[in-house]
């Protein structure tokens, strides 16, 4: 959790701050992010930046939670489509994936770059904080009581399965495509939703 002195900082410069750090988180692992280029390109003292943060791990997790936070608000309207069947729910999850993959790509890189040291991800929150795995756990059990999936499935497994999946499929789906932008999100929905009803048998 960053200091108060950082929370007094005027709004722009703690977005300046915090968008500096996420172009480097994007573009390296934790361990290659380096505080001295942090500082240097947000063009803040030294001093300053233990003024704000205990440590890079101080940052790294607070900009993590603040990632996670802003995609929930895209995630929350498709987990709460009650009335939906249960494919038309993961349709819709997948879908405000992509939305959220697309308008913030360098948050996905991010993410990218974080499942690349799990051990520390752990470290920072807890083997199960960060994963959502658990949101198609529930799916599933839900799509298994309305009989819309087949029963005797291990769900942690293919729970795990497909957020496995969409995590590693997001990331560059929405570059050098000559559709457009909402195209390309519906097909990646669509697809995804397909594999997992029908899977590849004939």
């Amino acid at each position: 959790m960053p200091k108060q002195t950082f929370f007094n900082l005027t709004c722009e410069k703690q977005e300046q701050i915090i968008e500096v750090a996420i172009r480097e988180f994007s573009v390296y692992t934790f361990n290659e992010v380096k505080i001295s280029d942090i500082i240097n390109k947000a063009k803040i003292p030294r001093s300053s930046f233990y003024d704000y943060f205990e440590d890079k791990k101080d940052l790294y997790r607070h900009i993590i939670l603040m990632i996670r936070e802003e995609k929930m608000k895209y995630m929350v309207p498709a987990l709460e489509r009650q009335q939906a069947s249960f494919y038309e729910r993961f349709r819709a999850l997948f879908r405000a994936g992509a939305q959220f993959a697309a308008a913030k790509p360098e948050y996905e890189k991010l993410a990218g770059k974080m499942y690349e040291n799990m051990e520390l991800v752990n470290g920072l929150f807890g083997t199960e904080a960060l994963d959502a795995s658990s949101f198609y756990e529930s799916m599933l059990i839900k799509g298994i009581e309305a009989g819309e999936v087949r029963s005797g499935i291990d769900v942690k497994f293919v729970a795990r399965s497909i957020h496995i999946l969409a995590s590693n499929l997001l990331p560059g789906s929405f570059e050098n495509n000559k559709e457009t932008l909402s195209e390309r999100i519906e097909e990646f929905a669509e697809n995804l939703t397909s594999f997992i009803r029908f899977g590849i048998a004939k």
